[in-house]
């Protein structure tokens, strides 16, 4: 029997220290030298790299990635080479890019809870738990990370949507993180959240405003239910499905759809002056924006949700009213792709000198066109223990006569 080839190693990258910044707000990463590397995988093999970076990779353009193998960008083995050269096994592909990380607020993450082995933090909306998409540095564990040096590592044992905002368990050692992991998977953790929904939540339910709201409902999802679970109890069940794996959109699902069940508690918090409300929530499964969804199909969407039903912007802070989209154009794009590397220049000096963003465009806050959602994880009950961060301010009554938290 023939001995496969031995995978080459791929040699670690020497960690990015970040440097942040904090400017009108708004937490900003510097731009910096970031390498992917990646085995050919065995759908590329016998194809051009060329061609495997054109059909699969679609966030440049040919002419991008014909000057990135040209000038070394894009290399093949530790080598340069050309876009007509054939990939086969074992081959380990490196593209050197200059890293642009959205900004995130730039508000302090606090810390509420430390043992020896986990630490609780209240996250912001805005950022995202772990490193993903356009966010590395600017994601809750790095920035963690970086204001505590004296943390080694952190492991990620559950997750909070970049627009919500509340309590993180972080743990400092993978015995622990196999614990609150093995926790969450037998389904004996809970959480419970705060939202501000858009219209008039009854403080006490009655069977007219449930014969309402089970119509608002079954117009347009028929396999939700409602149910009273007591006067001041609402119990949503409606199975939800993905409708875009591509652009990550769930809903509630129809019948005859592949989808799985869900199910949430919601109770009335206070009412607001803005016409909208507050309610306490209670995920008993954990599917992908559920609480958005079954408030949507009440017909009390998160007030400032525009992708379930919300406005967007809605009372938003006047920081995140201003616009700026000037745009700096410096050199045409096709010059700076393909300018030449200088002899001797390094890595950082290259990508910064040639970057096109860094060049034409300087970050503008309508990346943060969707910034927060009025949507708070205020507990988490894991592993026998309750840890809870405070309510943010939007879940605050500015009116006395307003019913209290």
């Amino acid at each position: 029997m023939r001995t496969p080839a031995k995978r080459q190693k791929v040699e670690a990258e020497p960690a990015v220290v970040a440097e942040y910044e904090i400017r009108d707000g708004y937490r900003y990463v510097k731009p910096y030298v970031f390498k992917f590397m990646a085995h050919a995988k065995q759908r590329w093999f016998n194809r051009t790299l060329m061609d495997v970076f054109t059909t699969e990779f679609g966030a440049f353009s040919p002419d991008y990635y014909v000057m990135a193998i040209e000038s070394g960008r894009i290399t093949l083995n530790g080598a340069r080479t050309t876009p007509e050269t054939v990939l086969k096994n074992g081959d380990l592909i490196c593209h050197m890019t200059h890293r642009h990380e959205p900004p995130v607020v730039g508000d302090d993450i606090p810390v509420v809870y430390e043992t020896p082995d986990l630490v609780v933090v209240s996250k912001p909306s805005t950022v995202p738990t772990h490193p993903c998409g356009a966010y590395r540095h600017n994601s809750l564990h790095f920035i963690v990370l970086a204001s505590r040096p004296d943390l080694t590592a952190l492991h990620i044992v559950h997750r909070l949507d970049r627009l919500t905002s509340g309590v993180v368990v972080l743990a400092k050692t993978t015995a622990k993180a196999r614990e609150l992991s093995k926790c969450i998977a037998d389904r004996t953790a809970s959480k419970a959240y705060l939202a501000r929904v858009r219209g008039e939540y009854p403080e006490t339910l009655t069977p007219e405003w449930l014969a309402s709201a089970s119509a608002t409902a079954a117009a347009t999802t028929p396999l939700a239910v409602l149910s009273m679970e007591s006067p001041t109890q609402l119990r949503i069940q409606c199975p939800l499905a993905c409708k875009s794996h591509k652009d990550g959109v769930w809903g509630c699902a129809v019948p005859g759809e592949d989808a799985k069940e869900a199910e949430t508690v919601v109770e009335f918090r206070c009412a607001m002056d803005d016409g909208t409300s507050v309610v306490y929530v209670k995920p008993v499964t954990g599917r992908t924006h559920q609480i958005r969804l079954h408030l949507q199909l009440l017909g009390l969407p998160i007030a400032n949700d525009p992708c379930y039903g919300g406005q967007l912007h809605f009372g938003r802070h006047d920081l995140l009213a201003t616009e700026d989209n000037s745009v700096i154009k410096d050199k045409d794009d096709d010059t700076a792709y393909f300018t030449p590397r200088l002899d001797g220049e390094s890595d950082d000096a290259f990508m910064q000198r040639t970057c096109t963003r860094c060049q034409t465009v300087q970050v503008n806050r309508n990346h943060l066109h969707c910034s927060c959602i009025w949507l708070h994880a205020l507990e988490y009950k894991l592993a026998g223990d309750t840890f809870a961060v405070p309510p943010p301010a939007w879940a605050t009554p500015k009116s006395s006569s307003s019913s209290a938290l």
